[in-house]
């Protein structure tokens, strides 16, 4: 294999590939990226942890076909470091790949192209075209209360539903719920929802963040397929049951308080810098027209905010975990928020003033 290419095309698609790729995998093709001759004028360029795959096809002039898989992150450390903006790539003799850009030369260890692992083939997948930053909004505002724990697969990816007007996506860890729905007409159609994975959201977001315009997207044989431009990602569903969130998400909480986004979300920050480390432990105090947030840490000391509210019923005092509300309002861009509380004991639940399009749910704690 020989081919001369534009150094900015192939960092593109080694950009995603070094990110897929798993250098601590115990299969070594697993660590690198395929390259492989598509005609005379395309290259392909995939990436796989046996989990999350890409595919891209990459104009090259191809001088010699063939195919080799080598080191992602170093190919994509050298092409980067290059000034020249034409390269040579080769194959030599046991798989060696060698690599010229003006007076520079590199060789580096590879393997042959047929051991690299099955990509899942999104040839005959049904995609449908999606506005790019509805999907990453709708990663962007769940994914940070996905469950770390990777013995909860069911717990540790977004579940998502999409009915081709409306798209919704949910994530708890168990201790706090976010949902977020979005319109996209035309869009695909399942009949249950499905669980995206951690990593492979990642993955997803890195592809469509900062498009302009549309992206396509499919479901099918156990995966989900999005597609920008000649780049298309897989990522393998987890087979495993989202709990039902509809139970966790309160209905009838009785006190309401209005509040400043940015006023609410700044005196959170402030208070929880004396709590654990630990638990971002805080307490709220609601007596009268006051909302009071106190924190306290033996190591370090206290600290109390007050917030005027519209508030007239009984006195409620309840722990919370700080950190849970402030992920959630860090994504809002409302304005003002609706912070609605029952019993000491029952969960809060924080959304937009306006809609109901986006709401965190954060269960109590003891403090």
């Amino acid at each position: 294999m020989e081919l001369r290419i534009n150094r900015t095309a192939l960092l593109k698609g080694l950009y995603f590939a070094q990110s897929i790729a798993d250098r601590r995998s115990t299969t070594p093709a697993v660590a690198n990226v395929l390259l492989r001759s598509h005609g005379p004028d395309t290259i392909v360029c995939a990436a796989t942890d046996l989990r999350i795959g890409m595919v891209a096809e990459i104009p090259a002039e191809v001088r010699r076909e063939g195919g080799v898989s080598v080191g992602a992150k170093h190919l994509y450390e050298i092409v980067r470091s290059l000034s020249d903006n034409e390269l040579t790539l080769s194959r030599s003799e046991n798989n060696w790949v060698e690599i010229s850009a003006a007076k520079a030369r590199y060789r580096l260890v590879g393997l042959s192209d047929r051991d690299f692992p099955m990509i899942p083939d999104h040839q005959e997948a049904e995609f449908k075209e999606v506005p790019a930053a509805t999907l990453s909004d709708l990663i962007s505002k769940t994914i940070f209360s996905v469950s770390s724990d990777d013995t909860r697969p069911h717990l540790a990816g977004i579940l998502f539903e999409s009915n081709g007007e409306v798209a919704k996506a949910i994530s708890t860890d168990g201790h706090r719920l976010t949902l977020v729905q979005r319109e996209w007409a035309g869009g695909p159609v399942l009949r249950t929802g499905v669980v995206i994975p951690r990593k492979g959201l990642l993955e997803l977001r890195r592809l469509v963040e900062g498009v302009d315009g549309t992206c396509d997207i499919a479901f099918g044989r156990g995966y989900v397929f999005v597609r920008v431009a000649d780049v298309v990602v897989s990522v393998a569903l987890v087979e495993a049951q989202f709990p039902p969130y509809d139970r966790v998400v309160p209905h009838d909480n009785d006190k309401r308080l209005v509040l400043d986004r940015v006023t609410f979300l700044e005196a959170l920050k402030r208070a929880s810098i004396m709590s654990s480390e630990r638990s971002w432990g805080i307490r709220m105090e609601l007596e009268g027209n006051v909302l009071r947030i106190t924190s306290e840490n033996p190591d370090l000391g206290e600290a109390r905010e007050e917030l005027e509210v519209d508030y007239a019923g009984a006195k409620l005092t309840i722990g919370f975990n700080a950190r849970y509300f402030i992920d959630v309002l860090n994504e809002m861009r409302d304005d003002e928020v609706c912070l609605e509380l029952s019993g000491e004991l029952d969960p809060g639940l924080v959304r937009p003033r306006d809609n109901h399009d986006y709401l965190g749910v954060v269960m109590p704690m003891r403090i």
